[in-house]
């Protein structure tokens, strides 16, 4: 596994045994590149109007105009196709990255604002088409609506790519990536495990590629952390707390079970899959003040151990949602290079 901390040294405040209460604990350990920045919000997205009121807000956010080598199309259903305009993608192997939206299995949206930066930089970067897939949302739509949702817009870019790619591409393997940030992060990872088990049992040739590789930027994987009792101790996370995670994960496990069950279906969490073997290789980045960071150490160091190449990167001092709030850091710009480095080293021809 290769771990990449910036500074080893550093406190991430993340195993306080004494009640803190001190309002600057986690500002106090920022990574150098947002020490400079204004306050970070603490949202507790604990309740459904909460959910929609910050959804109001997320959807009134301006959004980017599209580069003019880049062409957006609306897919009814599936989400938002990003292209390279002079299509020359389709005269190699067909190949493509699945973009999976973040907002905790409750909000968010493919089309919102900071999505659309994200897919017009993948798409303009590793020159290959995007699809910034739509899911259903809890609590309305509980588990496995999103999946569903995920595993449909996976069929619909593979027959894009076959149907987009020239005569003598045709017959050349799909080669697909799939990323996604938190709750999107934690969902790439399930439909990984889904779509492995899939063809593994299919006896068909028809049945769908595996992922050429899974990115994951701190994705919410585990309905256990929302139970750690640690984290009570400790002033509430950066961006997104335990008590917008207990919300989240219950609101995505109702009506038939909570966070903590002993006993929950295949692909609800990620890191309940106890035999992680075959998977597609991982490149997981998390920051130390990260509600998450302990379950995103803990499966890139499972992933490794039933032998799927891993890279592992920790930025110290970096917390929830900085790849939106922190845009243009050179933290982010350095988390940016190594995740395409890593997705462009497992396709066909990137």
């Amino acid at each position: 596994m290769n771990e990449n901390p910036v500074n080893p040294a550093a406190d991430s405040g993340q195993t306080s045994n004494a009640c803190v209460n001190d309002k600057n604990y986690w500002y106090d350990r920022l990574h150098k590149d947002f020490q400079s920045m204004q306050r970070i919000p603490v949202f507790n997205l604990d309740s459904w109007c909460k959910t929609k009121l910050f959804q109001l807000l997320m959807n009134i956010a301006p959004s980017p105009r599209t580069p003019p080598e880049i062409t957006k199309e609306k897919v009814p259903g599936f989400g938002v196709f990003y292209h390279p305009k002079s299509c020359e993608y389709k005269e190699r192997p067909p190949a493509a990255l699945l973009w999976i939206h973040g907002g905790g299995r409750v909000v968010g949206a493919c089309d919102s604002s900071d999505n659309i930066k994200h897919c017009q930089h993948l798409c303009k970067e590793l020159d290959m088409p995007v699809l910034s897939a739509c899911y259903r949302l809890a609590p309305k739509h509980p588990f496995p609506a999103a999946l569903d949702d995920l595993v449909e817009a996976y069929k619909w870019l593979v027959d894009r790519l076959q149907s987009d790619a020239i005569d003598d591409m045709k017959q050349q393997p799909i080669s697909i990536v799939v990323a996604g940030e938190s709750a999107g992060g934690g969902l790439a990872a399930e439909l990984c495990q889904k779509l492995l088990d899939e063809q593994q049992q299919s006896s068909s040739e028809r049945s769908l590629p595996l992922p050429a590789a899974q990115l994951l930027i701190y994705p919410m994987l585990d309905d256990r952390t929302c139970l750690d009792l640690q984290h009570d101790n400790l002033p509430s996370h950066l961006l997104w707390n335990n008590k917008s995670n207990m919300y989240g994960w219950s609101s995505y496990f109702s009506p038939n079970h909570k966070p903590g069950d002993e006993i929950i279906p295949n692909y609800m969490s990620a890191s309940r899959r106890k035999d992680l073997s075959n998977l597609p290789p991982a490149y997981i980045f998390c920051g130390t003040l990260d509600l998450f960071l302990n379950e995103c150490r803990d499966y890139a160091q499972r992933l490794e151990e039933h032998g799927v190449p891993v890279e592992y990167d920790e930025l110290v001092g970096g917390f929830h949602g900085m790849l939106s709030l922190g845009d243009g850091k050179d933290s982010v710009v350095r988390m940016w290079e190594n995740l395409l480095a890593f997705g462009k080293k497992y396709l066909k021809d990137p």
